[in-house]
């Protein structure tokens, strides 16, 4: 396997995974998606956005652009995030599908919000966004366990064995 067939994989599993939380999201009260459990990005609303606007940033990094964070202010409602995080979806998939074996292997810099400037092989920052996700979507699966509110498994092997047809989702 390439590391280009590798990151469409993890980036196919991650657009999954998240689709499955958003989803769970869709079903709570307002209430329950603003509500602050006090760690983290505090509610499960902030926390997605939070997770949409790390992936957004992440390729204008990579393409030497200026890099911004979105505020959850300006998405109301799940509905509003989903119809951003299409655009961001696409734009990610689109940076992925650029790729080369080449390319991936080539330094790229990037400078954070603190002014601190780091260098890495860009397939090694490339993993970061699917790898965050996955941090911040255990993060929700503690805030729906807390509220009582069912939530899908999302593991990568949940997603590889969906996709063989040996579990049904």
């Amino acid at each position: 396997m390439n590391l280009v067939h590798y990151l469409q994989e993890l980036y196919d599993y991650n657009y999954w995974a998240n689709k499955r939380y958003v989803a769970v999201a869709e079903t709570l009260t307002e209430e329950q998606l603003f509500y602050k459990h006090g760690h983290s990005w505090e509610s499960v609303h902030a926390v997605i956005v939070h997770m949409m606007s790390s992936e957004r940033m992440w390729p204008q990094r990579w393409r030497g652009e200026p890099a911004s964070i979105l505020d959850a202010k300006d998405f109301p409602t799940v509905e509003s995030i989903k119809m951003y995080w299409v655009d961001v979806e696409k734009n990610m998939r689109n940076f992925v599908a650029e790729q080369t074996e080449d390319s991936l292997l080539k330094d790229v810099s990037y400078t954070n919000p603190k002014g601190e400037t780091f260098t890495l092989p860009l397939w090694q920052m490339m993993v970061q966004p699917p790898n965050h996700n996955t941090h911040h979507r255990g993060e929700l699966a503690a805030m729906f366990a807390l509220m009582n509110v069912p939530h899908p498994e999302e593991e990568i092997v949940q997603y590889f064995l969906t996709k063989s047809g040996q579990k049904k989702f």
